[in-house]
């Protein structure tokens, strides 16, 4: 065992970040696995995932996740063979290096303290056996288990000295591939290092592990014919890499990447020892949410100080200190500006990381229902905070469970209905205006009319048999009613849906349905940005003040009392340029305890999903921003409001749905 307490430090300490790097390298692998092609694979692709995996096994059997180690070598040796194109991939290698992610993911979170007890990978490891049992297509006979190479290695004439930790890492890795003998090591300038391996890969492989030492016109590799068991000079690779500690005096550092050892060895030298690797200058940083979400909280709190401040009044001392305050005022708020906009950057991720979920999911409910399915992406480069992307992800992952078990049909079917054997479903973000709108699209059977109606019938729901279709398509929201022919384990028993939209207006948000039968359905989801911080116009009725989000106004404009109309079935509308608008009197909605002498003065013109309408108020007080508090949360769930906020006064105004408000007219 080595000293692991020299200048690289305890490896211990790197643990947080192995977990890390590991979940990352999975979720690639994942990603490419989804992707092969079986009997088409791309090398570059099971290269990849080659190397990914190998990355796992070296740190994990290096921080003593012995486990996981073990998992990851038989992964590592099935995709050996595969990019090798000693047989060729099928659906049963991706299945089981799909479950061997599983299972290492499950295993970290073991190590970490997470999940409580070991994790059993008896599954996977059987999976990846007994692909690797399979015969191999230039294996004697066609038979199974490995197909073992024989090679004379040569690095000579040296130009200078190897290393001696280089040339220890290089046996070192040659120890992962296969067995060593007839070790002659002179590490000299002119000198040379010859010996024979035995292993299971190619010329190449072994040329590229020897590429990170010498150059290449020093290497000679020439394949040995015949048995070479009998050589009488065999020695393990681990005698090998003894033999080289038995030279070397620097046993106190642990293998790693070759690339990653090179690096710190330079760092090593050009620093001293004693500042290790805080030289290493990496361009970015893992912050925990809970940091992150105190310094949002503060900032919130510092938006709510500078409104304070502006209310504050004006100074004894005359002009000069008006100008001062106003100059401080200024500088306060363009600085608060860029710190709300730096610190609400750090929560904005991209809805790729929950749209990342789905190819996974897609790939087994195809597979296990008999369905084909391209799953396509559209705008998953769009931004919203953190924590709405860990809550938005359940209700998607329904949506798109629901899209492939009840709207795609099998291969068949769709053939004979006159589409190709291939469904296509959709997943597209966009951002529109203050929110983020999301669509789940397929193009399936679309949604049966006539059976919803029977279904509401049946549960006691009242609805007119001509209805419109979106007033018919709102009834899969209904507890209890589900349009699936049979009860499975996956859907039909009538919970869902009304979940799904519980879930999306908890977080202010709303969802619609679109369908026509035979051609598929659309959901659309539609969040605010973000839960923290808004650009706000704040407007007043008697005394009550209440708060728009800027991104849902159009404009203001004033309002005499014969400008607004009463048509025949729309009610009360307001002209406005070529458009008749209509018309909600925020008073009406929310009686103020003090109105108005001279109410509705102002008409605000706001817009939600494409649809107008005029807000009528009675003062414009200013736009600002502010820090959105849960209304739920504090107090109740009120329709028409999506949240408060404490104004610079110390008073709490309500921010107004807009969307629900629109619906309303």
């Amino acid at each position: 065992m080595y000293n692991t307490s020299g200048p690289l430090g305890d490896p211990n300490a790197y643990r947080a970040i192995f977990f890390e790097e590991t979940q990352d390298h999975l979720d690639s692998v994942e990603s490419i696995l989804l992707r092969l092609l079986p009997d088409q694979p791309c090398h570059d692709d099971l290269n990849a995932i080659f190397r990914a995996v190998h990355s796992i096994k070296g740190s994990a059997a290096m921080l003593g996740c012995g486990d996981m180690a073990a998992l990851a070598h038989l992964q590592e040796s099935l995709l050996d063979l595969l990019r090798k194109d000693e047989r060729p991939l099928d659906g049963g290698d991706v299945k089981a290096m799909l479950k061997a992610g599983d299972s290492l993911r499950a295993q970290a979170l073991c190590h970490r303290g997470v999940a409580d007890g070991p994790h059993d990978s008896t599954h996977a490891q059987a999976l990846l056996r007994q692909q690797l049992e399979r015969p191999r297509s230039d294996a004697k006979g066609a038979a199974a288990g490995p197909v073992v190479r024989r090679f004379a290695v040569s690095l000579a004439p040296l130009e200078q000295a190897i290393a001696d930790a280089e040339l220890e890492m290089m046996l070192a890795g040659l120890t992962e591939m296969g067995t060593v003998t007839g070790t002659a090591i002179d590490n000299t300038p002119g000198g040379s290092v010859t010996f024979r391996v035995e292993l299971e890969g190619t010329a190449a492989d072994l040329q590229s592990v020897l590429l990170l030492l010498v150059a290449p016109e020093l290497i000679r590799i020439d394949k040995i014919d015949g048995d070479a068991a009998a050589d009488s000079g065999r020695q393990s690779v681990a005698a090998a890499v003894q033999e080289v500690l038995l030279v070397a005096d620097s046993g106190d550092e642990f293998f790693v990447d070759p690339e990653e050892f090179r690096r710190k060895r330079q760092i090593l030298e050009q620093e001293p020892a004693d500042a290790g690797l805080q030289a290493h200058d990496t361009g970015y940083i893992r912050v925990a949410t809970d940091k992150i979400d105190l310094l949002v909280n503060l900032v919130g709190e510092l938006v709510i100080t500078e409104a304070m401040l502006a209310r504050s009044g004006q100074p004894a001392d005359g002009a000069s200190g008006v100008r001062l305050v106003e100059s401080g005022l200024a500088d306060l708020s363009r600085h608060t500006r860029n710190l709300q906009e730096a610190v609400l950057a750090i929560r904005m991720l991209p809805i790729s990381n929950a749209f990342s979920r789905f190819p996974r999911l897609a790939h087994e409910l195809s597979d296990r229902l008999g369905k084909r399915v391209e799953l396509k992406f559209a705008g998953e480069g769009t931004e919203l905070d953190r924590g709405l992307i860990e809550k938005i992800s359940d209700p998607l992952t329904h949506l798109v469970r629901n899209a492939i078990d009840h709207g795609l049909e099998t291969p068949e079917v769709r053939q004979a209905a006159g589409k190709p054997p291939v469904g296509t479903l959709r997943l597209q973000a966009r951002q529109r205006g203050g929110n983020i709108v999301i669509e789940v699209a397929d193009d399936g059977r679309g949604l049966d009319r006539q059976r919803l109606l029977a279904q509401a019938a049946r549960n006691g729901i009242a609805i007119a048999p001509d209805a419109p279709d979106a007033q018919v398509w709102q009834l899969i929201f209904e507890p209890g009613l589900s349009t699936a022919e049979q009860v499975t384990d996956l859907s039909g028993r009538g919970v869902g849906m009304d979940v799904v939209r519980r879930n999306i207006k908890a977080l202010g948000g709303m969802i619609e349905l679109s369908s026509s039968e035979g051609k598929g359905t659309t959901v659309t989801v539609s969040v605010p940005l973000t839960l923290a911080i808004i650009e706000a116009m704040i407007v007043a009725v008697g005394d009550a003040t209440y708060v728009l989000p800027l991104a849902t106004v159009v404009e203001s404009l004033s309002v005499q009392p014969g400008d607004i109309h009463a048509l025949p079935g729309q009610g009360n509308t307001l002209k406005v340029r070529d458009a008749y608008l209509p018309v909600l009197q925020l008073a009406q909605l929310f009686p103020p305890r003090n109105p108005s002498p001279q109410p509705g003065a102002i008409g605000v013109i706001v817009e939600a999903d494409g649809t107008h309408a005029a807000l009528i108020v009675d003062e414009v007080v200013g736009q600002q921003q502010v820090v959105v508090k849960s209304l739920e949360a504090n107090f109740r769930r009120v329709p028409g409001l999506s949240g408060a906020t404490v104004m610079g006064d110390g008073s709490v105004a309500l921010i107004l749905d807009v969307n629900h408000i629109v619906r309303m007219s």
